[in-house]
């Protein structure tokens, strides 16, 4: 049995609250690329007046670079 992997570069995924979006940036060669410029995207994104909730890097491969979250209502 041959088992092919997709192999993907590494983005920093950073999720907002005020405005709620979805942000991606990369791609880079490995986590440790991606790790040193996140500080540069951290501060971009709070000049702007964003609230930062989440932030990941991992190997993955984002349809959308900037992605609208709708708040779910009860």
């Amino acid at each position: 049995m041959n088992i092919k992997t997709q192999e993907f570069n590494w983005w920093i995924r950073i999720v907002t609250n005020k405005p709620r979006y979805i942000y991606y940036f990369g791609d880079f060669n490995n986590f440790w690329e991606a790790e040193s410029l996140l500080k540069g995207y951290i501060k971009d994104l709070k000049e702007e007046g964003a609230e930062i909730v989440d932030i990941q890097i991992n190997p993955f491969q984002p349809k959308q670079l900037t992605i609208p979250v709708k708040a779910i209502s009860a």
